[in-house]
């Protein structure tokens, strides 16, 4: 590791999509089931999607419906009584169809994501599929699926719940900053999507009001603010995520904006600054994986330097994020006197100079991104806890086929750092070490 592992791990928010479960009937409860009572005759086929995530995240198809038949298993569910079978969305519905009455289908939404929804990971919260919906409504089977609105759910995070989990995790990094509206901490926030999904935009305002929940009051009180935006119309941070391309000349641009920007403060020097000189980046909320990995690429070749684990943190004599929070801040800027003004400016001359690595936030807990988190160039991914989410399933499956009515738990996404990294990724066996670049 490039630096030392903390004690705290990431947070855990309960997501909102959903799990959901029908055809439960008005049997009567009964005992819960053992190994022995389990006939073979009532059978559980698991049907995940079949197409692969071009990212590679760590939670792929096949390692969550491996996970809800080992959970089954452990349950009592026999062997003999289990499949899993990859399937399209028409396979899916035809699946459903043919189920008998008696079978239970756990049927994870099959239609495709987009190319920018995949660079989120898989197991978030699905969109509707009209199609699955249909065939849901009119199977003889009960059945556990993803899928928004049917009756009884297990709901899986949204949009949503990404971005506030990621501005909660910049917030836990910057906690012991010595924050003030003098010289406010610079947070460039990316919001990508697919210019040819119509469904993308939806995601990145689900995602941009997640982050805000968490990030509106500092920005109110000018604690916080991004460089290269005017707090005024969200969309004017998004960014085309389709390919690195895109992002590429996206972020510079940001960058571009930002300098610009910064350079009005900058103005009350008496000598300008060299115009080599990079604007300062304390964070970038990068919003997955795929756009930060995209986003370091362009931060080194512009050549700012060092990892997350440089970051200067000797600020923290000074008042916390809880108690600065509560305070009423200094006085902005533009209300100082010139000498003022000038202190201020160089300041952030200096800041410049150093270029420093900002802190860089993702989510997917995309394969090609872990060796980035273990080297601090990336600060935290996150990702869903498959381990819950088949737990979960499993339950709900047992409960069926005792007749009983299932009570499903939410499913979390956790934020994943180095702080927990081993914790949640090595020790639990999700990846190995080798692959995580340890």
């Amino acid at each position: 590791m490039a630096h030392g592992w903390l004690k705290k791990g990431g947070p855990v928010l309960i997501a909102s999509c959903v799990l959901a479960l029908a055809g439960c009937g008005q049997a009567k409860p009964v005992k819960p089931l053992s190994a022995h009572s389990i006939k073979p005759d009532k059978p559980v086929s698991i049907l995940i999607p079949s197409w692969q995530n071009q990212f590679s995240p760590i939670n792929s198809w096949q390692s969550v419906g491996k996970a809800i038949e080992a959970d089954l298993e452990k349950d009592g569910m026999p062997e003999q009584s289990l499949s899993i079978d990859a399937v399209d969305s028409q396979g899916e519905a035809e699946a459903l169809g043919k189920a008998k009455k008696g079978d239970i289908v756990v049927a994870l939404p099959a239609e495709k994501a987009g190319a920018v929804r995949q660079e989120f990971g898989n197991l978030l919260s699905p969109s509707p599929d009209p199609s699955l919906s249909r065939a849901l409504s009119s199977t003889r089977a009960a059945f556990v699926t993803t899928l928004p609105g049917a009756a009884v759910s297990v709901p899986l995070p949204s949009m949503y719940d990404v971005g506030r989990l990621e501005a909660s995790s910049l917030l836990e990094k910057i906690k012991n900053y010595r924050l003030t509206s003098v010289t406010p901490f610079p947070v460039l926030i990316l919001i990508p999507f697919d210019p040819s999904s119509p469904s993308s935009l939806q995601d990145g305002h689900e995602l941009f009001e997640g982050m805000w929940s968490e990030l509106s009051p500092y920005f109110e009180k000018r604690l916080v603010w991004d460089p290269a935006w005017d707090g005024q119309n969200w969309q004017d941070l998004l960014i085309d995520a389709s390919s690195k391309a895109s992002i590429e000349a996206a972020f510079k641009k940001v960058v571009s904006q930002a300098r610009e920007k910064e350079n009005v403060a900058l103005s009350p020097l008496k000598t300008p600054p060299s115009r080599s000189l990079l604007p300062n980046i304390g964070a970038i909320l990068a919003s997955n994986d795929f756009v930060a990995s995209q986003v370091g690429g362009v931060l080194k070749d512009l050549g700012y330097q060092g990892t997350v684990a440089d970051a200067d943190t000797s600020l923290s004599q000074g008042s916390s994020q809880e108690s600065v929070a509560k305070e009423e801040p200094p006085a902005p800027a533009e209300d100082m006197g010139e000498k003022a003004k000038e202190e201020v400016a160089k300041a952030l001359v200096k800041e410049r100079k150093a270029q420093s690595w900002p802190i860089l936030i993702g989510f997917g807990a995309l394969s090609s991104s872990l060796s980035s988190v273990v080297n601090a160039r990336e600060w935290s991914t996150g990702m869903v806890d498959r381990s819950s989410f088949a737990s979960a399933v499993a339950a709900s499956c047992m409960k069926e086929e005792s007749g009983e009515k299932p009570f499903p738990k939410a499913v979390g996404a956790v934020a994943v750092d180095e702080n927990n990294f081993k914790r949640i990724l090595i020790e639990t066996g999700l990846v190995s070490p080798t692959q995580a670049g340890l």
